[in-house]
């Protein structure tokens, strides 16, 4: 089983798969924050700060990060051996891109939206975390720009239909203890795990 936690940056997503690998044990494997990752590891105080670099390419800059957090997520969904935990799931990633595509009014790579589509096909349930539960905290990675948190939480629901995501397929995580939130998504783990 595989599931991912989407919504955008300072929802929870990273705290919530810490609490559901500890609770549900080390069989889980994790993909974890991509775009984060690269970008810590290139010396960006935000990922945002790596699109913002040049503004002439920054849909080139977008396209590169996304592409390859998307195309890590497939190699790894490919190689996966038993279950697994997506920190940023693909409507997230194409959250981002498509706000950054938006402002340089260039459309979507088709083949962007393939390789999200193959990702998504492979992910049993999603946990979606809206923004608003908790207070935009910076945390040295992350833009706490609250405006630029709400433009992409509302990407990120509509970058769901694209890759062929059922509704069904969403849990709604409404809570702000982080406790309820582990539990509610044990409770869909375990409801897929028995099916």
């Amino acid at each position: 089983m595989i599931i991912a936690l989407i919504g955008s940056h300072g929802t929870g997503k990273t705290t919530l798969c810490n609490a559901l690998v500890k609770e549900l044990g080390s069989e889980w494997s994790v993909f974890t924050d991509y775009y984060r990752k690269i970008a810590k590891h290139l010396k960006y105080k935000t990922p945002r700060d790596a699109i913002v670099e040049d503004q002439a390419i920054r849909q080139v800059t977008s396209t590169a990060m996304t592409g390859s957090a998307l195309g890590a997520m497939l190699e790894w969904t490919d190689n996966l051996q038993g279950h697994g935990i997506i920190d940023t799931g693909p409507p997230s990633l194409l959250a981002y891109h498509r706000y950054w595509l938006k402002i340089c009014e260039t459309p979507i790579s088709p083949y962007m939206l393939k390789l999200a589509n193959a990702i998504s096909q492979k992910i049993d349930a999603y946990c979606y975390l809206p923004t608003g539960k908790f207070a935009l905290e910076s945390d040295g990675i992350r833009s706490d720009d609250i405006i630029f948190q709400k433009d992409i939480d509302q990407w990120v629901l509509c970058n769901t239909v694209d890759p062929g995501i059922s509704e069904k397929k969403i849990l709604m995580m409404e809570s702000t203890d982080i406790e309820k939130r582990t539990d509610e998504c044990i409770q869909v783990i375990q409801s897929f795990i028995r099916k």
